[in-house]
């Protein structure tokens, strides 16, 4: 079975990488300059949640002067969002392939997200393969806080890296050697969105482990990850707390684990077990009063709106020996809430959250704002001129 699956996925890629070249050769032998101005704005090509779509908003509502297209998926659950914003192109057509290979400007929450194939261009790109015209701008998916040896500038060939925050614009410079010419910190796109409300509803959301990505159903269920994650979602003592203070419980698993969602269960109807077709990230982060999490850089836009944060790091050595190495950010000393390793300390914090009223401390505002300098919600306007600039040279 693994056999099939791995020749079908060759075969697969291989049909793209044609495509590609057939379209190469297609646009220069009939001149196609109808994508020639076009500024090529995705995040993977099945979603429009993140930094890509609300830079892709602004664009449109502030800049009609320029020809700005979303590439996006028919069966996208945002695929009305982005048609009842603005032009769209539709992810994988013939269309895209061309707009991919003729816009000046390729613009992406993810590396190659705006590519027919995020993880087959991103090779092709890395061998200088690829023949496209425009230059490469990525928004981010999240603030760079750990260290990845795969981010390296001669091999991603960057034009403009956008930061979120200062620190991280330091790290990159310092640590994997971007050029100050291709770094820019501006803020992120969807951090303008952001905004504070008072609600009723705690938020869990772990990230993914890349060590366990291509586990069956079995392993992942026999996994030290599910056993924690799945033990605090079926806690008795939480849907106590819940129901006394009519508190909701959001689960939301990362993108790359939602393959795994049907494996968890509850039964009580103050836990919701969200899917990532029905919910979305930004609007579960604006709408909860606490967030738990472990590692996700989430917890950014969280602190970035003054809300409390508790980080649950169950498997702290593993994470850091199988995943990322941690990079100049430190939770203990550097973190916006405690670090907590065992289920009832979850649970400890979680109370004292409640007594609160989820109100954030006067050390924890003084972290928030010394880490996030601009806080004017102008980060889209600052990304549009870094733009602007790069495209005059």
């Amino acid at each position: 079975m693994r056999k099939i699956k791995r020749y079908k996925k060759i075969f697969t890629q291989g049909y793209k990488i044609l495509k590609y070249f057939y379209y190469v050769l297609y646009c220069k032998l009939f001149n196609v300059k109808e994508y020639s101005n076009c500024w090529l704005v995705s995040e993977r090509g099945t979603d429009a949640r993140d930094n890509g779509y609300f830079f892709y908003k602004y664009l449109v509502e502030n800049h009609k002067n320029i020809d700005v297209r979303y590439v996006i998926s028919s069966d996208s659950p945002n695929f009305d969002k982005v048609k009842n914003t603005g032009k769209y192109i539709l992810y994988g057509s013939k269309e895209h392939y061309m707009a991919f290979i003729i816009s000046p400007l390729l613009i992406g929450a993810h590396l190659m997200g705006f590519s027919p194939d995020m993880g087959l261009f991103c090779r092709l790109q890395r061998y200088g393969i690829l023949k496209n015209k425009g230059k490469l701008v990525m928004l981010q998916h999240g603030i760079t806080k750990d260290y990845l040896d795969f981010w390296k500038p001669d091999d991603l060939k960057l034009s403009l890296l956008i930061s979120g925050a200062y620190k991280e614009y330091k790290f990159l410079i310092e640590k994997n050697g971007f050029s100050k010419d291709v770094i820019k910190y501006t803020g992120f796109a969807r951090f303008d969105n952001l905004k504070k409300i008072k609600s009723k509803q705690i938020l869990f959301m772990p990230t993914f482990r890349k060590y366990m990505h291509f586990m069956s159903d079995k392993e992942f269920i026999d996994s030290e990850y599910y056993k924690y994650v799945n033990g605090l979602i079926n806690n008795k003592e939480l849907i106590n707390l819940l129901v006394i203070n009519d508190l909701t419980f959001v689960f939301y698993i990362h993108y790359e684990f939602q393959k795994y969602i049907h494996l968890f269960e509850n039964n009580s109807s103050r836990i919701v077990i969200a899917k990532s077709d029905k919910y979305d990230v930004q609007e579960l982060l604006i709408n909860s009063c606490l967030l738990i999490t472990d590692y996700s850089s989430v917890f950014f836009d969280f602190a970035y709106m003054e809300k409390p944060i508790i980080y649950y790091q169950f498997d702290y050595n593993e994470y850091r020996k199988l995943h990322y190495e941690e990079g100049y950010f430190s939770y203990e000393k550097d973190g916006f809430g405690p670090v907590v390793y065992k289920e009832n300390d979850v649970i400890k914090y979680i109370k004292l959250n409640i007594e609160n009223n989820f109100n954030i401390d006067k050390k924890t505002k003084n972290k928030v704002d010394s880490f996030f300098s601009f806080h004017d919600h102008n980060n889209c306007e600052r990304i549009y001129e870094e733009i602007i600039k790069l495209a005059s040279r």
